[in-house]
């Protein structure tokens, strides 16, 4: 199975090449409204845990830059926050204190750290329930994907299946 049906797979019907294009679609128009906040949620940690490292942190740059510069320094406040607790196993030194902490690629390597520190801090922060529930986070994380599909395409010719 290849990265892109393992990225897309599952789920009910399991059409990998519809969801992809849904994903690809709400890419290009910035919006994700018709997309299950489960579904994204789970795409997006198929995502991190199949593609390679350097497409995950291309595809969080992209994403972040993507966002208001008011949801980047949300997100990048809860990070500090658990950063600050040290009940947390997450730790990230990156936090300068100004605006350079809501740069995208910085917050790419903070993503890549807490993914790293404690795996299951991104689905506190981001998952259903947390901030999954505004629209921005969800574009984030459907961005994520989307992105990193396109990079894996590489732009070929040839669809993302086979």
């Amino acid at each position: 199975m290849d990265v892109m049906q393992r990225i897309f797979g599952g789920g009910d019907p399991d059409d990998h090449q519809q969801r992809y294009q849904r994903y690809q679609d709400g890419y290009s128009r910035g919006q994700y409204d018709d997309l299950d906040d489960d579904d994204v949620y789970d795409r997006y940690q198929r995502t991190a845990q199949h593609a390679p490292p350097e497409v995950v942190q291309q595809a969080h740059e992209e994403a972040f830059r993507r966002l208001p510069p008011e949801q980047r320094q949300a997100l990048v406040e809860q990070f500090r926050q658990v950063s600050n607790d040290p009940r947390q196993p997450f730790t990230y030194n990156g936090f300068r204190g100004g605006q350079d902490d809501y740069d995208p690629r910085q917050m790419a390597q903070m993503f890549g750290q807490a993914r790293q520190q404690q795996p299951d801090l991104i689905s506190q922060v981001m998952g259903p329930g947390g901030v999954m529930s505004n629209p921005l986070a969800k574009m984030a994380m459907a961005g994520v994907t989307a992105y990193a599909a396109q990079r894996l395409m590489g732009g070929g010719g040839r669809g993302p299946f086979g």
